[in-house]
């Protein structure tokens, strides 16, 4: 009588590194699977080697594989030298038995012997829950030490940032020659500067970085000091190498108004602050034959949708913010850049106070032990936290009204477009365009901080 004809299954979780009597390797397996079938009268006809691979994983290419050969009545069984190697998930494990045994195959273990009798099903069922449990148990433990990792600062990523090196403790430590290209990145694209020549200034400093590259860099919160591994996050975990303020004036992933990020608002400066009178949505910039330009409202909902041509209200705002200038105390217009410390401070408590409020609402544990009326209660009082914090940001704002340097040569020398963007939205508070076709005086009103 001919042989059973069976496949082997061998697994491996993580590979690099690991040796000694905790790590079965491919070579150890393929001996055992060898073993059982020369006991169980099989043939193997082929073993299938499946490294890195997770036993939590059903969708892992080659145990589907298997599988699949024996529904196809390829072979009649698996063999692997344990059910662990087979899969550390329970349920998973328990459909895939289901579909092998539909088709009359079995697997076999080289290292468990759970029988055919009426226990077998149980003891199997019981190894399986051993093998998921330590797989639970690992996946803690790394989470664990993870977390532990991140809390000291340890850097987690594999690819270390540009303007950073990593220290004797694993740390990110500014490097002193790659730190300043960096800074330097971030200040040029705050000036205006566009990828390309970002890009292009990167590599004269011996730092070549792509246009896309350039973008990537400049949207990292690594910069920030943050660390983060999966859901994990520490604000604190190295030194930060730009300002939170610097950090949201070039940011572009995530524009606060949903605006266009192309050309067009690199040489206009309203979007975002220019709004419809009829509904309040913010105009958006939208392009038409020749250099026709203009900021339109786009909420189709509105009955009354504005639109005004953006090089003349770009031009009517200023005009207007030149004769405030020039009917002022020039003693008013001494440089009035405000304290963008006082600011980042607003924004990280008003940031810990939500953080607070959040883990607050999320511990369903401490719901359970106040119950509705006093966790409702002290929820109100971290409400209360957040709304001051708000406030406080907004009052620090209000405080940064922006530098009045813009007299003489600075608005066009010194300044790029988004400085010069930055100190048009700080001087005003309010732009609302009424829809029409007559002069801007009649229709648009400025209200000025």
């Amino acid at each position: 009588m001919s042989a059973v004809k069976a496949v082997g299954y061998v697994r491996v979780s993580r590979v690099g590194g690991r040796e000694g009597d905790s790590f079965i390797s491919p070579e150890l397996q393929r001996e055992q699977i060898a073993a059982v079938a020369g006991r169980e009268g099989l043939r193997v006809v082929e073993v299938l080697e499946e490294l890195d691979a997770s036993g939590g994983d059903a969708a892992r290419p080659l145990w589907n594989e298997a599988i699949r050969r024996v529904e196809a009545r390829e072979v009649s069984g698996i063999v692997v030298w344990n059910l662990s190697r087979f899969s550390r998930s329970v349920q998973d494990a328990l459909n895939a038995l289901a579909r092998i045994e539909a088709a009359g195959g079995r697997v076999y273990s080289a290292s468990e012997d759970f029988g055919t009798g009426p226990n077998a099903t149980m003891l199997r069922n019981i190894l399986l829950s051993v093998a998921q449990n330590e797989r639970d148990r690992a996946k803690a433990g790394w989470a664990a030490s993870r977390a532990s990792a991140l809390e000291r600062g340890v850097w987690l990523a594999g690819k270390i940032p540009l303007g950073y090196r990593k220290d004797e403790n694993r740390r990110l430590v500014p490097d002193p020659d790659a730190a300043p290209v960096l800074q330097g990145l971030f200040e040029r694209r705050a000036k205006g500067w566009s990828w390309a020549r970002l890009s292009a200034w990167s590599g004269e400093q011996g730092r070549p970085l792509s246009a896309k590259g350039v973008e990537y860099a400049l949207t990292n919160r690594t910069y920030l000091g943050e660390a983060r591994s999966g859901d994990l996050v520490r604000e604190d975990a190295h030194e930060a190498l730009v300002s939170k303020a610097l950090f949201a004036r070039v940011g572009v992933k995530g524009n606060r108004y949903g605006s266009r990020t192309g050309r067009l608002t690199h040489r206009y400066l309203l979007q975002g602050v220019a709004t419809c009178a009829n509904c309040g949505s913010h105009l958006r910039l939208t392009s038409g034959r020749g250099e026709n330009v203009g900021y339109y409202c786009r909420n189709s909902k509105c009955e009354a949708r504005a639109y005004a041509n953006a090089a003349r209200l770009d031009s009517f705002v200023l005009n207007i913010l030149d004769e405030r200038i020039n009917a002022a105390d020039p003693a008013q217009w001494v440089a009035k850049i405000g304290d963008d410390a006082a600011i980042e401070d607003a924004e990280h408590a008003l940031g810990e106070a939500r953080a607070d409020l959040d883990g607050f609402l999320s511990d369903t544990t401490l719901r359970r032990t106040l119950g509705a009326d006093r966790f409702n209660e002290a929820a109100a009082d971290y409400v209360t936290v957040v709304n001051a914090a708000q406030a406080a940001l907004a009052e620090a704002r209000e405080a940064h009204t922006g530098s009045f340097q813009l007299l003489g040569h600075v608005w066009l020398q010194e300044w790029g477009h988004a400085e010069r963007k930055e100190w048009t939205e700080k001087m005003c508070r309010s732009v609302a365009v009424t829809r029409g076709r007559g002069p801007m005086s009649g229709r648009v009103g400025v209200e000025l901080r």
